[in-house]
């Protein structure tokens, strides 16, 4: 029993106790019934009176990856595992052996993941501990018969398309082909690449007011520090105050891993921090020259809806693409990814989740990057639906 994986990326498949991912199948009376092929003979009905008889363990859970173009297989002897009696075995139950006729169709079951488990290391041989998520597979079946000698089994190859409008169903054009799954893509999965604005440290540098989402927190005067904690940036913050008086602030962003913004000590900046006020943190922060009025420093973690509007980010301007460019399936359902633009005027640049661009005009180059940009379409399953944290900065000069 092959597992072929003809497409374009790899799969993953549950390789505990050596299934590969594969479940045979018995057609009884119209209705298909599974049963364990690899079953341990501790199990069987013969040996259920053999009191020194014990299953190993299962073992650690493991995942298998398929590369494109790849097979991979398993052996089945054509015994038929059927549910017996005896009264020996503790629950009462065990497995009958039976010689399935060679003529006889089966079928086939094979579960694979489309997408890259996240957090999982492989070794050489593409083996990695974990287990798959279940809502987020993709099942396929190939009837057969054990005189043929060999069945082949993979991920089904969608029709050519051009647009999703091509498809049919739940499907989406990715990379030319009409897919129901979520092909394998290299887009940020998990926390270790994410954006995160904190609550401003406010010792009177900032003046918080209201605003039609959330509040505001509003302050001009001197970055007197730029500091680097691991990801994280921490600017503080200073403006006279009454005489003989200091007013301070501080701002720190988590930013993904190898990500700075150069900003500047002695520099006169205008900040603006907008605070959302969910119990889940959703901020977003500018920070311009005073005398200038460019944008130094943005970032914005949309989660649920963009805070910054496009006057707080202009002459800059930033939109998510309509098309989708891959997907991932978790808890929340279907996660749709998007390309995002950034521009001014009429030159921009597009990236996809997880990339970063470069965006020259004649005021100075600004590095835009997009952590994520996605969303659940038709989820009902979790609070958030649209995940578009966005972060960028002006290089310094030659």
């Amino acid at each position: 029993m092959n597992v072929v994986n003809g497409s374009k990326d790899p799969i993953f498949v549950d390789t505990t106790g050596g299934k590969l991912g594969l479940t045979v199948q018995r057609d009884v009376g119209g209705t298909l019934y599974p049963f364990d092929d690899l079953a341990c003979e501790c199990l069987f009905c013969s040996n259920a009176c053999a009191q020194a008889c014990d299953c190993p363990d299962a073992g650690d859970s493991l995942i298998q990856r398929v590369a494109p173009g790849q097979t991979l297989g398993r052996q089945w002897s054509g015994v038929v595992q059927v549910s017996g009696t005896s009264s020996c075995s503790v629950t009462g139950s065990c497995l009958t052996q039976e010689n399935a006729p060679t003529n006889e169709p089966f079928t086939l079951h094979l579960c694979y993941l489309a997408q890259v488990p996240a957090g999982v290391r492989f070794d050489d041989a593409g083996v990695g501990f974990g287990q798959l998520q279940p809502s987020a597979t993709t099942c396929v079946d190939k009837q057969f018969m054990i005189q043929d000698g060999v069945v082949e089994i993979g991920p089904q190859q969608g029709a050519a398309c051009t647009t999703t409008a091509d498809c049919k169903g739940s499907e989406l054009c990715l990379d030319g082909a009409c897919t129901a799954g979520c092909p394998a893509n290299g887009f940020p999965t998990g926390a270790d690449f994410s954006l995160l604005v904190t609550s401003p440290d406010n010792m009177g540098f900032f003046t918080q007011s209201a605003r039609p989402l959330g509040q505001q927190f509003a302050g001009s005067g001197t970055i007197t520090s730029v500091v680097y904690v691991g990801t994280s940036l921490e600017v503080s913050l200073a403006r006279p105050g009454a005489p003989g008086e200091t007013l301070t602030g501080k701002l720190t962003v988590q930013l993904p891993p190898a990500t700075g913004a150069p900003l500047q000590v002695g520099a006169a900046v205008d900040v603006l921090l907008l605070d959302l006020g969910k119990s889940a943190p959703d901020r977003a922060v500018v920070i311009r020259d005073t005398a200038t009025k460019a944008v130094l420093f943005a970032a914005d973690m949309s989660t649920g809806a963009p805070l910054l509007s496009a006057s707080d980010l202009a002459p800059l301007a930033t939109s998510t693409d309509t098309t989708p460019v891959g997907c991932m399936s978790d808890g929340c359902g279907k996660f749709l990814y998007f390309t995002r633009t950034f521009s001014s005027g009429t030159t921009q640049v597009s990236v996809k989740p997880g990339q970063r661009g470069t965006l020259t005009l004649d005021g100075g180059t600004w590095t835009v990057l997009s952590v994520n940009d996605g969303a659940y379409p038709t989820s009902t399953l979790c609070d958030v639906s649209e995940i578009r944290p966005f972060v960028l900065w002006r290089e310094l000069g030659p």
